[in-house]
Protein backbone atom coordinates (compact mmCIF):
# COMPACT_ATOMS: atom_id res chain seq x y z
CA UNK A 1 0.00 0.00 0.00
CA UNK A 2 1.37 3.47 -0.85
CA UNK A 3 2.75 5.33 2.12
CA UNK A 4 2.45 9.07 2.76
CA UNK A 5 2.80 11.59 0.01
CA UNK A 6 5.31 14.31 -0.57
CA UNK A 7 7.48 15.40 2.33
CA UNK A 8 6.93 18.84 3.79
CA UNK A 9 10.48 20.17 3.57
CA UNK A 10 10.09 23.66 4.97
CA UNK A 11 8.40 22.78 8.25
CA UNK A 12 4.93 23.79 9.43
CA UNK A 13 4.40 27.40 8.27
CA UNK A 14 1.42 27.80 10.63
CA UNK A 15 3.27 26.76 13.82
CA UNK A 16 4.62 30.26 14.45
CA UNK A 17 2.41 33.10 15.69
CA UNK A 18 1.12 35.23 12.78
CA UNK A 19 3.25 38.25 13.66
CA UNK A 20 6.50 36.27 13.26
CA UNK A 21 5.59 34.53 9.98
CA UNK A 22 7.22 35.56 6.71
CA UNK A 23 5.20 38.55 5.40
CA UNK A 24 5.36 37.39 1.75
CA UNK A 25 4.01 33.99 2.76
CA UNK A 26 1.25 35.71 4.78
CA UNK A 27 0.30 37.86 1.77
CA UNK A 28 0.38 34.82 -0.55
CA UNK A 29 -2.00 33.04 1.87
CA UNK A 30 -4.59 35.71 1.11
CA UNK A 31 -4.71 34.63 -2.54
CA UNK A 32 -7.13 31.92 -3.60
CA UNK A 33 -4.99 29.37 -5.43
CA UNK A 34 -5.94 26.35 -7.53
CA UNK A 35 -5.01 22.90 -6.25
CA UNK A 36 -3.26 20.59 -8.68
CA UNK A 37 -1.31 17.38 -8.36
CA UNK A 38 1.63 16.91 -10.70
CA UNK A 39 2.70 13.33 -11.48
CA UNK A 40 5.64 11.83 -13.33
CA UNK A 41 7.09 8.37 -13.78
CA UNK A 42 9.50 7.47 -10.98
CA UNK A 43 12.36 5.04 -11.37
CA UNK A 44 11.52 1.58 -10.13
CA UNK A 45 14.03 -0.35 -8.11
CA UNK A 46 14.83 -1.63 -4.64
CA UNK A 47 14.27 1.02 -2.01
CA UNK A 48 13.19 3.66 -4.53
CA UNK A 49 9.76 4.29 -3.00
CA UNK A 50 10.15 7.63 -1.27
CA UNK A 51 7.85 10.49 -0.41
CA UNK A 52 5.21 10.99 -3.08
CA UNK A 53 5.89 7.64 -4.76
CA UNK A 54 3.79 4.53 -4.91
CA UNK A 55 5.38 1.52 -3.25
CA UNK A 56 6.01 -0.06 -6.67
CA UNK A 57 8.01 3.00 -7.79
CA UNK A 58 5.76 3.92 -10.71
CA UNK A 59 4.55 7.32 -9.47
CA UNK A 60 6.09 10.48 -8.05
CA UNK A 61 3.74 13.35 -7.33
CA UNK A 62 3.38 16.68 -5.59
CA UNK A 63 0.50 18.98 -4.69
CA UNK A 64 1.14 22.32 -6.41
CA UNK A 65 -0.94 25.46 -5.89
CA UNK A 66 1.33 28.02 -7.57
CA UNK A 67 0.36 27.25 -11.15
CA UNK A 68 -0.73 29.22 -14.20
CA UNK A 69 -1.94 28.18 -17.65
CA UNK A 70 -1.47 30.56 -20.59
CA UNK A 71 -3.25 30.26 -23.93
CA UNK A 72 -1.15 30.45 -27.07
CA UNK A 73 0.39 28.42 -29.80
CA UNK A 74 1.65 26.45 -28.02
CA UNK A 75 -0.28 26.77 -24.77
CA UNK A 76 2.05 27.01 -21.76
CA UNK A 77 2.08 26.16 -18.08
CA UNK A 78 4.16 27.69 -15.30
CA UNK A 79 4.37 26.23 -11.82
CA UNK A 80 6.46 26.65 -8.70
CA UNK A 81 7.68 23.44 -7.05
CA UNK A 82 9.97 22.54 -4.17
CA UNK A 83 13.49 21.84 -5.48
CA UNK A 84 13.87 19.14 -2.80
CA UNK A 85 10.85 17.14 -3.99
CA UNK A 86 11.06 13.84 -5.87
CA UNK A 87 8.87 15.39 -8.54
CA UNK A 88 11.31 18.29 -9.15
CA UNK A 89 14.06 15.77 -9.87
CA UNK A 90 11.89 14.22 -12.60
CA UNK A 91 10.58 17.40 -14.31
CA UNK A 92 13.62 19.69 -14.07
CA UNK A 93 15.14 18.73 -17.44
CA UNK A 94 14.02 20.11 -20.80
CA UNK A 95 11.86 17.52 -22.55
CA UNK A 96 10.67 15.83 -19.33
CA UNK A 97 7.02 14.76 -19.54
CA UNK A 98 4.48 14.92 -16.73
CA UNK A 99 0.77 15.31 -15.97
CA UNK A 100 -0.94 18.15 -14.12
CA UNK A 101 -4.25 17.14 -12.53
CA UNK A 102 -6.70 19.93 -11.64
CA UNK A 103 -8.49 18.84 -8.47
CA UNK A 104 -12.13 19.30 -7.51
CA UNK A 105 -13.53 19.30 -3.98
CA UNK A 106 -14.00 15.51 -4.25
CA UNK A 107 -10.20 15.10 -4.50
CA UNK A 108 -9.20 16.63 -1.15
CA UNK A 109 -7.60 13.35 0.03
CA UNK A 110 -5.37 13.28 -3.06
CA UNK A 111 -4.25 16.84 -2.34
CA UNK A 112 -3.50 15.91 1.27
CA UNK A 113 -1.64 12.76 0.23
CA UNK A 114 0.67 14.49 -2.23
CA UNK A 115 1.18 17.39 0.21
CA UNK A 116 2.48 14.89 2.77
CA UNK A 117 -0.40 15.37 5.21
CA UNK A 118 -2.40 12.10 5.06
CA UNK A 119 -2.09 8.79 3.24
CA UNK A 120 -4.61 7.93 0.54
CA UNK A 121 -6.08 4.53 -0.28
CA UNK A 122 -4.79 2.50 -3.22
CA UNK A 123 -8.12 3.05 -5.00
CA UNK A 124 -7.67 6.83 -4.90
CA UNK A 125 -4.05 6.48 -6.06
CA UNK A 126 -4.86 4.20 -9.01
CA UNK A 127 -3.09 5.28 -12.19
CA UNK A 128 -3.10 4.48 -15.86
CA UNK A 129 -0.17 4.92 -18.19
CA UNK A 130 -0.03 7.75 -20.70
CA UNK A 131 2.52 9.20 -23.09
CA UNK A 132 3.42 11.60 -20.26
CA UNK A 133 3.75 9.06 -17.46
CA UNK A 134 1.16 7.90 -14.94
CA UNK A 135 -2.14 9.76 -14.68
CA UNK A 136 -4.53 9.52 -11.74
CA UNK A 137 -7.69 7.72 -12.84
CA UNK A 138 -9.81 9.56 -10.26
CA UNK A 139 -9.02 12.99 -11.77
CA UNK A 140 -10.37 13.61 -15.26
CA UNK A 141 -9.31 17.27 -15.64
CA UNK A 142 -5.65 17.26 -16.59
CA UNK A 143 -2.96 18.64 -18.85
CA UNK A 144 -0.16 16.54 -20.28
CA UNK A 145 2.97 18.68 -20.39
CA UNK A 146 6.60 18.74 -21.56
CA UNK A 147 9.18 20.81 -19.67
CA UNK A 148 10.64 23.67 -21.72
CA UNK A 149 12.64 25.53 -19.03
CA UNK A 150 13.39 25.42 -15.30
CA UNK A 151 15.01 28.12 -13.19
CA UNK A 152 15.47 29.11 -9.57
CA UNK A 153 12.53 31.21 -8.34
CA UNK A 154 13.01 32.37 -4.76
CA UNK A 155 13.46 29.22 -2.69
CA UNK A 156 11.61 27.19 -5.31
CA UNK A 157 11.91 26.11 -8.95
CA UNK A 158 9.86 27.72 -11.68
CA UNK A 159 8.93 25.00 -14.16
CA UNK A 160 7.79 26.17 -17.58
CA UNK A 161 6.19 23.62 -19.88
CA UNK A 162 4.37 23.24 -23.16
CA UNK A 163 0.82 21.94 -22.77
CA UNK A 164 0.70 19.03 -25.21
CA UNK A 165 -2.84 17.86 -24.49
CA UNK A 166 -5.78 18.85 -22.27
CA UNK A 167 -8.45 16.48 -20.99
CA UNK A 168 -11.59 18.00 -19.46
CA UNK A 169 -14.64 16.43 -17.78
CA UNK A 170 -17.96 17.81 -16.57
CA UNK A 171 -17.55 20.83 -14.32
CA UNK A 172 -17.27 20.15 -10.57
CA UNK A 173 -16.84 22.31 -7.48
CA UNK A 174 -13.17 23.32 -7.42
CA UNK A 175 -10.72 22.73 -4.60
CA UNK A 176 -8.70 25.80 -3.59
CA UNK A 177 -5.79 26.56 -1.27
CA UNK A 178 -6.58 29.55 0.94
CA UNK A 179 -5.03 30.63 4.24
CA UNK A 180 -3.25 27.34 4.77
CA UNK A 181 -6.20 25.04 4.11
CA UNK A 182 -7.77 23.09 1.25
CA UNK A 183 -11.22 24.61 0.73
CA UNK A 184 -14.17 23.88 -1.53
CA UNK A 185 -15.35 26.81 -3.62
CA UNK A 186 -19.10 27.22 -4.00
Amino acid sequence: MPQGGASVRYGDPWAEPPASRDPVRRLRARLVLPVTVWTAAAAAGPGSAGAGQAANGELAGLTVSSVLFAQGDPAMLAGVVSPASDLATLVRHQGARFAVHVLSAAHRRLAQHFAGELPASPEVLAVERSSHGPVLIAVKDRALCTTSAVRQFGWSLLVEAVVDQVQISASAKPLAWYRGEFRQLA
